[in-house]
């Protein structure tokens, strides 16, 4: 939190004087109290807001939650770009008449679905086929292009094409793009016991609109290009394999703390709830390798102890509703706390980053479904960490930083500051004493020099139930030398730093929402007036 002060030193001089016309004395010293910076310090300055819950008796509590990972249908395979084609060679010359068929087959291609997942269906969102079509025949032919695997509100995708005729030196071509946008793909096969097949069939006819018989000579083509291009289903069907995953050793990023600077902190309780939701029809198995937090501006690190260190957990998998929303979740969750684990040391270290370390296992148990494992493309399989712990805390030298403007003029022609004090009025509503250091930087950030005070501001008076009853007002000094004068006339800011600790340790106390800390800080100097 930023506030603007400059300082303004308002000397108003007035001089009666009735029988002289000039002044005997050109400057004089004087002595005089000038504000100079004023902020209020909140928990905002401690801890991000978006972290801070307020409970219904407004004590407040950190509720922070942060991703692992998640595994959707991308983790688990990808329909690949895919060329289909066919080539009909004609063995034998003919003489087909208008209209008739002379070219009929059915093919199937097998898709290389990653990972060996076996799809059964797939309904598609997106993808595109780009299909090509060259013709050797002397006369226009009518290609009907079927995948008879695809189906769109019950109607089956049939391309019906008027090929231009070859000539001796070049073959006719046609080309054209299909959005396959909403297509539900049948991969079963011609048999419907195949999975990831693909069958198109194609059917060539002379135009009928031809003169005549038109000859065609033995070993002429007819070639057609099925380019799938870009398919992403919505949702597939099939077996998905017993695939495993290793997530780790990964770091999150974890800012709950961000703004603490230094000190300790020792927590009542801790709760964090490790949960696995799972949107997609497979079994899995997780185990947790290992848990631990980092606090990489002091390279401190500590590791979770827990039971679930190193043991597998079984989670069901979800259900498909044939109806909205599409998925019943399947949920596991795991309560780490202070009584059951190290967790709040782990807090208590002020990380900014989670290690940790994850093995998945899907359809550990084989293919229980008879290959009805499903995922829908929005519905993962996720594994989040949720922390929340209630601010009864005890705390020691926790440090935040409030950075504050300040500009004084230096060229001012009135006068310059000879000597004197910072003198610093707070009023102190966290039940905290609090000491209190400053450091002056330049219009470049860089430091200039910190002042100090021995004094400390005194916490705030609590009653019975530990709940702060009033402010408490404290008066702190720090003298100035020469020195640091000429640093406070070249200074563009004051950073106040302010170390909390806990009255009454080892006695936890509540925060409660509301809880604030004022501070003034004005100058009292001795002032070398001009008059001109």
């Amino acid at each position: 939190m930023n506030k603007s002060s400059k300082i303004s030193f308002l000397v108003i001089l007035l001089l009666f004087f009735s029988c002289r016309k000039d002044f005997e004395r050109p400057n004089w010293d004087v002595d005089l109290l000038a504000p100079l910076v004023k902020t209020s310090l909140t928990l905002d300055n401690l801890l991000p807001d978006s972290v801070l819950v307020t409970n219904p008796d407004t004590s407040l509590k950190i509720v922070y939650q942060t991703s692992l990972f998640d595994i959707d249908m991308d983790s688990i395979f990808r329909i690949p770009d895919t060329n289909i084609t066919e080539i009909f060679s004609f063995p034998i010359s003919t003489f087909p008449s208008p209209g008739d068929a002379f070219y009929s087959t059915d093919k199937e291609t097998t898709l290389g679905v990653s990972n060996g997942v076996q799809l059964n269906l797939a309904s598609i969102e997106s993808g595109r086929i780009e299909l090509e079509i060259w013709s050797e025949i002397k006369e226009k032919v009518i290609i009907t292009y079927t995948i008879p695997i695809a189906t769109k509100n019950g109607d089956t995708l049939i391309l019906q094409e008027l090929i231009p005729a070859g000539t001796t030196s070049q073959a006719g071509y046609f080309t054209t793009s299909v959005d396959i946008s909403g297509y539900e793909l049948d991969l079963t096969g011609i048999s419907k016991t195949k999975v990831n097949t693909f069958v198109t069939r194609a059917v060539g006819r002379l135009d009928t609109l031809a003169a005549g018989p038109v000859v065609v000579q033995a070993g002429e083509k007819i070639t057609i290009s099925n380019k799938l291009i870009d398919v992403v289903p919505s949702y597939v069907r099939g077996y998905f394999g017993n695939q495993q995953y290793h997530f780790g050793p990964e770091t999150t990023d974890f800012n709950a703390f961000s703004r603490i600077l230094a000190g300790t902190l020792d927590l009542n309780q801790v709760d964090v709830n490790l949960s696995f939701e799972n949107g997609i029809g497979v079994d899995a198995q997780i185990t947790l390798n290992q848990l631990a937090a980092t606090n990489t501006k002091n390279a401190s690190t500590i590791s979770l102890t827990h039971p679930i260190i190193g043991n597998s957990l079984n989670i069901n998998r979800a259900l498909q509703t044939f109806s909205v929303p599409e998925v019943n979740y399947t949920y596991l969750n795991t309560l780490i706390s202070t009584s059951n684990s190290n967790i709040d040391q782990l807090i208590e270290i002020f990380p900014n980053q989670l290690l940790f370390d994850i093995n998945l296992h899907i359809n550990p148990f084989g293919n229980l479904s008879g290959n009805n494992d499903f995922v829908f493309k929005n519905h993962p399989l996720k594994a989040n960490l949720n922390v929340e712990f209630p601010l009864s805390i005890i705390a020691n030298n926790l440090t935040l930083v409030d950075t504050i403007d300040i500009d004084l003029d230096k060229e001012s022609s009135s006068g310059q500051i000879l000597n004197g004090d910072l003198v610093l009025f707070a009023d102190n509503g966290f039940p905290f004493n609090a000491a209190i250091s400053l450091q002056l930087f330049d219009a470049f950030n860089q430091p200039l020099s910190t002042i100090s005070s021995p004094s400390i501001i005194e916490a705030a008076p609590l009653n019975s139930n530990l709940r702060v009853t009033s402010k408490q007002a404290s008066m702190l000094r720090f003298s100035l030398t020469n020195s640091t004068i000429n640093d406070l006339y070249n200074a563009k800011k004051i950073a106040v730093k302010v170390s909390f600790t806990t009255i009454g340790q080892p006695q936890f106390v509540k925060i409660y929402e509301g809880y604030n800390l004022d501070l003034k800080i004005v100058g009292d100097f001795t002032y070398n007036v001009n008059l001109k």
